[in-house]
């Protein structure tokens, strides 16, 4: 197979960058005028960022408390409460259904 430069691909590209130099040449012109674009911060932006630097700055879990759970689990005397456990997986379901 012999490989060339007389591929129809290479004269698309060819000509794909030539219109990009030209759009790129015509937004330089416009340089000099005056910006209109804006930036403006809202208070609950603010707000929402402040509280997650809050939240960075607390442990996502209580080391101790897994700790301990781990230790029960090893020495056999972890139990589990499986009316505890669906107690709590329904109040979440019906507080995420209520939202």
């Amino acid at each position: 197979m012999k490989i060339d430069n007389s591929s129809s691909a290479v004269t698309a590209y060819a000509s794909q960058s030539k219109l990009a130099k030209r759009d790129a040449s015509a937004s330089a012109a416009g340089v000099g005028s005056a910006p209109t674009d804006s930036v403006e911060i809202k208070p609950l932006a603010s707000s929402i960022s402040a509280l997650a630097g809050q939240t960075d700055a607390s442990p996502a879990f209580d080391a101790d408390k897994v700790a301990s759970i781990k230790s029960a689990i090893a020495a056999g005397s972890f139990t589990v409460n499986p009316e505890k456990i669906a107690d709590s997986l329904i109040a979440s379901t019906q507080e995420l259904l209520n939202q």
